[in-house]
């Protein structure tokens, strides 16, 4: 009787503990959850300021977010293994270089590293050699202030194009390092890549007059 009331005793503290860490550790909802009032609660104000700073358009900049992590705060890290071998093969001398990134440029690196700039991160899914580009270390990307340096990257790289008011070809480089092609077949990994980025920014344009 005794080891059967402190069974049903002991079960009913562990619930209550477990309820309490799970509480305390429970990822907020703002996030785990996408779309685009999460989009506009976890990056709307940042995105205004530094679009402000760049000159870039907002529109375009929290479309890409809802094009690349549907608008979560918390943003898995994707690996590719396609840019890890590119760089592997870079990094032994069997090709000159990826992306102007040569050997020498790599030599430091582990095949750990290299996984790592092989990964793309945060709400934009920046790759992680473009930390070489920008001359950062790569956990600027996912620091406090990765929102600044992504945007910073996407200026220099191809900001021309969204101040041009040309997003069409923007959204179509941010997927593929490349122009929309002459023969209007997107080459994104998702088709409707471009269509859909374009419709987002009509959404976000439309809410922004409200």
């Amino acid at each position: 009787m005794k080891k059967i009331l402190f069974i049903i005793v002991y079960t009913f503290i562990f619930a209550i503990i477990s309820s309490m860490v799970y509480k305390e550790f429970k990822i907020p909802d703002s996030e785990n959850k996408g779309g685009f009032d999460m989009a506009i609660l976890n990056y709307n104000q940042t995105i205004d300021s530094l679009a402000g700073i760049f000159k870039l358009s907002p529109n375009y900049l929290m479309a890409l977010i809802m094009l690349e992590s549907s608008g979560k705060k918390k943003v898995s890290v994707r690996f590719e293994k396609r840019i890890y071998d590119q760089l592997l093969l870079t990094k032994k001398g069997k090709i000159s270089d990826f992306e102007q990134i040569n050997a020498k440029t790599l030599e430091s690196y582990s095949k750990k590293g290299l996984k790592k700039l092989a990964c793309s991160y945060g709400p934009f899914q920046i790759m992680g050699y473009k930390s070489l580009e920008l001359k950062i270390p790569l956990k600027a990307l996912v620091g406090k202030d990765h929102l600044y340096w992504t945007i910073k990257w996407i200026n220099s790289d191809y900001g021309n194009y969204i101040k041009n008011g040309d997003y069409k070809n923007a959204f179509h480089i941010h997927n593929t390092g490349k122009k929309y092609p002459d023969d209007g077949i997107p080459t994104t990994f998702d088709p409707k890549y471009v269509e859909n980025g374009l419709n987002y920014m009509m959404y976000f344009k439309n809410i922004s007059k409200e």
